[in-house]
């Protein structure tokens, strides 16, 4: 009995051995600029990137409404954005109705709005299908048809289809055409007109046998994933009387089994099979389509581990819903401070309205609205500012941080110029539960300092912060406090910390920052709602530590405590709009 009870004690530790192995093995890397693709246009108001058709879509609007200087020290944006603008997210509701509205179409996945997407399935495995020879073979007004023998010839080539893919349509369309106007028209006034070919895409029946294949994420680098022309299948009864309906079914083909495509993709030459695919929506509230950012990691042996995690569905969502009812826009101190209030036009077209069975909203919101970027032109001066623009305030604030910090730098890295591959890597999470309710009341405002020494404690137990790591903080501030706004109490998440009627949320020092960028690291993310203390000076003198290193953030996460303290592999995407100084976005981690 002794003897079995050695040999069971001899199996638990060898087990327990090759368990420390496995675990010492397995883990993500970092990224850099080589393993990382950008996959989508800048949106810009000088190209025509938006629907042209039925005069009720429109161009992308960029208000720079305040500004470094007498405005104080931190710039941000009006973002007025059409979701059928460059690169988008097409959901199932897009096109097809709920299953008991009765409308033309409609269909069980006609719920699913892009808020509802699972995590998982902004991701997966690149399988392309090369539709170059076709471009621009067809009539004006026509699209060449991607067929499904071009589909299995592609399976022929690599492998066939099999669910965690993410089929992509590579014809270059997007490449060659999405260009300043009046060259710009090319890419979608002139096939509508009918007046030049339009982009390649597939028909129904190519939509259907790859989502067949249990394909859930698809993307084009054209303008839709509708293709123009004489429908292939006639629509009986009043359906018949919408128009393009070879784009309709293009796109049912696809949503009949729950599968969602991105659309307006870029540089798919630069992405082989086998890379992971990213495309991640803001995550707006009831949305059927939404703008978008993608990317693809081309280090291929990281995207094989990460995929082995996305086919078992070990991703987790980091974004809080965007919605006219949370407090998603800044509240500031006092009365009257706030920034624009975030406020969707929905529908801006519907089903059942004369311009084609479709739904489609619009966003008018700041640019640091939910889960988004503060890049470092947020509070970073641009090149060539005269520092005396600066108001009374804020001059006395730069003197105390330049004393202490060295001279401020200038920066013209606005969301669009961050290198995607800054938002993306293993994740640190660092813990700094332990500082909430560490501040006395009678000095509120006030926001608990997360230290060095905090970092430190972290590195103690879990190793050295390393190159290209994401540190995350994770204080449970939004989790707890992130709720629909309620008729006479007060809104505890940002509002009640900035008027003192609450603790702020934790916020790192600039040494703090000073000391986590030494160590190479390129993002930060915090699940406080700014990585920024609640009093003034504090705040600005740690988004100026950060914008002096280029060094972006991602403030208002949600969900942070998912991640284990080191292992998971962290992604934020935003839109890429051009010269903004903020980034409403979506934040995923794969997990271990």
């Amino acid at each position: 009995m002794r003897v079995w009870r050695h040999m069971r004690s001899l199996v638990w530790a060898l087990a327990f051995v090759v368990g420390l192995a496995g675990l010492a093995s397995a883990g993500y890397w970092p990224v850099n600029a080589n393993t990382v693709v950008d996959l989508s246009p800048t949106v810009s108001m000088s190209h025509y990137q938006n629907w042209p058709g039925g005069n009720l879509h429109h161009q992308p609007i960029i208000v720079p409404y305040h500004k470094i200087g007498p405005d104080g020290p931190w710039a941000s944006d009006l973002l007025i954005v059409d979701e059928n603008t460059a690169t988008q997210i097409d959901c199932p509701p897009h096109m097809m109705p709920t299953q008991d509205s009765g409308l033309p179409n409609a269909g069980y996945w006609g719920f699913m709005t892009c808020d509802k997407v699972p995590a998982w399935q902004w991701v997966g495995e690149v399988f392309k299908v090369d539709a170059r020879s076709i471009l621009d073979q067809a009539p004006n007004g026509v699209s060449p048809i991607i067929t499904v023998d071009m589909v299995k010839a592609a399976e022929r080539a690599w492998r066939p289809l099999w669910p965690g893919d993410a089929v992509l349509y590579w014809s270059g369309y997007d490449d060659k055409y999405d260009l300043p106007m009046p060259a710009g028209a090319r890419l979608l006034i002139g096939p509508i007109a009918g007046t030049s070919p339009s982009w390649p895409d597939p028909d129904f029946d190519t939509s259907d046998y790859v989502t067949s294949k249990g394909v859930k994420t698809l993307g084009t680098d054209a303008p839709s994933m509708g293709a123009f022309g004489p429908p292939k299948y006639s629509l009986p009864g009043p359906a018949g009387m919408f128009q393009n309906p070879l784009a309709l079914e293009s796109h049912l083909g696809n949503f009949k089994r729950g599968a969602i495509h991105t659309e307006g993709l870029m540089n798919l030459d630069k992405v082989p099979n086998g890379s992971l695919y990213i495309g991640l929506p803001v995550k707006h509230k009831d949305s059927p389509t939404v703008e978008t950012r993608a990317a693809a990691i081309t280090d291929l042996k990281l995207a094989a581990e990460l995929m082995k995690a996305v086919r078992a569905k070990r991703v987790v969502d980091l974004s809080v819903i965007l919605s006219m009812q949370h407090p998603v826009w800044w509240p500031g101190a006092g009365v009257g401070n706030y920034v624009f209030p975030y406020h969707v036009v929905n529908p801006v077209n519907y089903y059942t309205g004369p311009f084609g069975p479709y739904w489609v909203n619009t966003h008018i919101m700041d640019a640091h609205t939910g889960t988004h970027m503060d890049p470092p032109a947020h509070f970073g001066p641009p090149p060539g500012f005269d520092f005396n623009s600066y108001n009374d305030w804020t001059k006395g604030v730069l003197r105390k941080y330049e004393a202490k910090y060295g001279k401020l730098k200038t920066t013209d890295m606005t969301s669009d110029k961050v290198p995607v591959s800054y938002c993306m890597g293993p994740a640190r999470v660092v813990n700094v539960k332990h500082l909430v309710g560490t501040t006395d009341p009678k000095t509120w405002p006030a926001s608990p300092k997360i230290t060095v020494e905090d970092v430190q404690a972290h590195e103690k137990i879990y190793g050295p912060i390393q190159p290209g790591e994401v540190v995350l903080f994770n204080s449970n501030h939004v989790d707890t406090f992130f709720r629909e706004f309620r008729r006479g109490e007060p809104e505890l998440q940002t509002a009640a910390p900035l008027n003192g009627q609450s603790e702020g949320w934790p916020a790192p020092t600039p040494e703090t920052l000073n000391y986590i960028i030494d160590k190479g690291v390129k993002c930060v993310g915090t699940d406080g709602v700014s990585m920024g203390s609640v009093v003034g000076e504090e705040a600005v003198m740690t988004h100026w530590a950060a914008a002096s290193r280029g060094v972006p953030f991602v403030e208002h996460l949600i969900g942070v405590g998912q991640l284990p303290p080191k292992g998971a592999f962290f992604i934020f995407l935003n839109p890429k709009i051009e010269d903004n100084h903020g980034g409403p976005g979506r934040a995923i981690a794969i997990l271990p």
